[in-house]
């Protein structure tokens, strides 16, 4: 009978535990910047996306340029409580977004928003009586955004009155719930800089009558 070479052994388990390691590491850059999975939760992108609908994040584009209007994009909070928590806890964060281990205290307040970009940098957003308006170089005077994602049946209309001059990498964003409070976006919050952005939602997964690619709309 031959006697197990230890040697042989030893050899296969290194390259098993480097095949695992190049595995994981490999996943690890998959979902950290090129495809990330994402819940949508709560209504405020209805009826585009409903409660419960699971997405596929795409963020390389945004790395050879920003967003385009229309793009449905998830981002962290742009408010400071979530700078301020990613500063003290850096490593727990990174460990959150990873989503294999699940959240643990304390609650990690840098919860992934969704929302569709409408202004770009540089242009002025004017929300008056429910309509969204757009001044930028190219149309210096203005033009009202024909929103062809928000159903003609909606019955309720864009609320609040502002205007808003988006700087450097700034973008408006809106839900496209138009229910009276139905939307926690750049009406309350402001700019969205672009350095929060996690990524494009790319492709739906769930519910599975509805998969396939999102679309983009054209203006």
């Amino acid at each position: 009978m031959e006697k197990a070479n230890p040697k042989e052994g030893a050899l296969f388990a290194k390259e098993f535990v480097k095949t695992v390691l190049v595995i994981v590491g490999t996943l690890i850059i998959i979902k950290l910047f090129i495809l990330e999975p994402f819940l949508v939760q709560g209504s405020s992108m209805e009826p585009n996306f409903q409660n419960n609908n699971y997405i596929l994040v795409e963020s390389l584009s945004y790395a050879f340029g920003g967003p385009k209007r229309g793009d449905v994009v998830v981002f962290e909070h742009p408010e400071n409580t979530c700078d301020t928590y990613v500063q003290k806890h850096p490593i727990k964060n990174f460990l959150d977004r990873l989503y294999f281990i699940g959240s643990v205290p304390p609650a990690n307040p840098c919860v992934d928003f969704i929302k569709r970009v409408v202004g770009l940098p540089g242009e002025t957003v004017i929300i008056k009586n429910g309509t969204v308006t757009i001044k930028n170089n190219e149309h210096p005077d203005g033009f009202v955004l024909n929103e062809s994602y928000i159903p003609d049946s909606a019955n309720f209309k864009l609320q609040g009155d502002m205007t808003r001059t988006l700087g450097k990498d700034e973008y408006f964003t809106l839900g496209d719930n138009r229910q009276p409070n139905a939307s926690l976006d750049s009406r309350e919050w402001g700019a969205l800089p672009k350095s929060h952005i996690v990524g494009k939602a790319w492709l739906r997964l769930v519910p599975t009558n509805e998969a396939g690619l999102i679309p983009e709309p054209k203006y």
